[in-house]
């Protein structure tokens, strides 16, 4: 898990840091096919996040402990540190203080652009006692993969009222309930799983090279017809959702050995709820230098340092906290 945990971590930023770029590029030129490339094969992420969130629910679950123990030990470890980041956001980066609007968009995580995955996050929390018997079974897959498929679709390929867009919007958990849902049942499957996907992992990984082809032929190709990325590189097309689902499966597929890799992996790992919450803040105060400077952000060298100085400044961002 550290391995997805880790990965995922990257890829986040990756996704922001060449959706900048997207942002500013020409849609035919070979730079604005490179990242959005990048972003394509970074779209794991935050489902793997969620489908990790579900392994972990479901297997530290104590039903004798109470819904309300269960709901302080989790918020306690998610919450606190996403409303600092919050008060940060809204203090130096948006500038934009409401009481009333502020206090709103923490709630639905609309304070900054990455924000909103913490509140999907809080919903999963407060609704799984709840439904702890039924999800991770192969009845709660099925259910969870109709309704998120049929999301998916109706709002990807179909124009819908505007009441029922901002429904399902991406901080609808139903959106991402089927992720919830297989993190559950690898959870509760995890031996069983990870046997399978080794003894099968020839097929594993032709069928995950298969996917990754399909979903960046997907993106390039509705380049051609629609100019907004904001479609055309969602989270929410179906596309993402086999990918994400084989992603893990080919993770699973391979045996990690516990070396110096490892050991970074496992840091990383470790450190990620913190690089989470805080890159965008590195990213944004990056990209307002280049700015000032007249220094393009539209050219690989700028996503190269923009990368590495948003994933090194929140990894030491993180490392602070431990400071006496």
């Amino acid at each position: 898990m550290d391995v997805i945990r880790t990965l995922a971590t990257i890829s986040v930023i990756l996704i922001h840091v060449s959706a900048t770029i997207l942002y500013r590029t020409n849609v035919n030129s070979n730079t604005y096919k490179g990242f959005l490339i990048i972003n394509q094969l970074s779209r794991f992420s935050v489902p793997a996040f969620i489908i990790l969130s579900g392994i972990g629910l479901i297997n530290t679950y104590k039903k004798d402990k109470g819904y309300f123990k269960f709901l302080s030990h989790r918020l306690y470890k998610t919450v606190p540190r996403y409303l600092v980041w919050c008060v940060i956001y809204i203090v130096f980066v948006t500038k934009a203080f409401n009481i009333y609007k502020s206090g709103n968009d923490i709630i639905f995580g609309n304070v900054y652009y990455h924000l909103y995955f913490v509140p999907i996050i809080v919903e999963f929390y407060l609704f799984f006692p709840f439904i702890y018997k039924f999800i991770g079974s192969k009845w709660s897959l099925l259910v969870t993969f109709v309704i998120t498929t049929g999301i998916l679709v109706a709002t990807h390929y179909f124009t819908l009222p505007g009441i029922l867009v901002r429904f399902f919007e991406r901080k609808n958990m139903l959106n991402w309930i089927f992720y919830f849902s297989l993190g559950a049942f690898i959870g509760k499957n995890m031996d069983y799983i990870k046997e399978k996907a080794v003894k099968y992992r020839i097929l594993v990984f032709i069928t995950f090279i298969a996917v990754t082809f399909g979903l960046i032929y997907e993106a390039l190709i509705t380049t051609k017809f629609v100019s907004d990325i904001d479609y055309v590189a969602t989270f929410l097309r179906p596309s993402v959702l086999i990918y994400s689902t084989i992603f893990t499966f080919f993770i699973f597929s391979i045996n990690w050995k516990e070396n110096l890799l490892m050991k970074s992996i496992q840091y990383i790992s470790k450190s990620s709820y913190g690089v989470y919450l805080s890159h965008a803040f590195i990213l944004y105060y990056y990209i307002q230098y280049c700015t000032n400077r007249s220094i393009p952000i539209n050219t690989l060298q700028f996503g190269i340092k923009a990368f590495f100085i948003s994933f090194i400044g929140a990894i030491l961002i993180n490392e602070s906290r431990k400071l006496p």
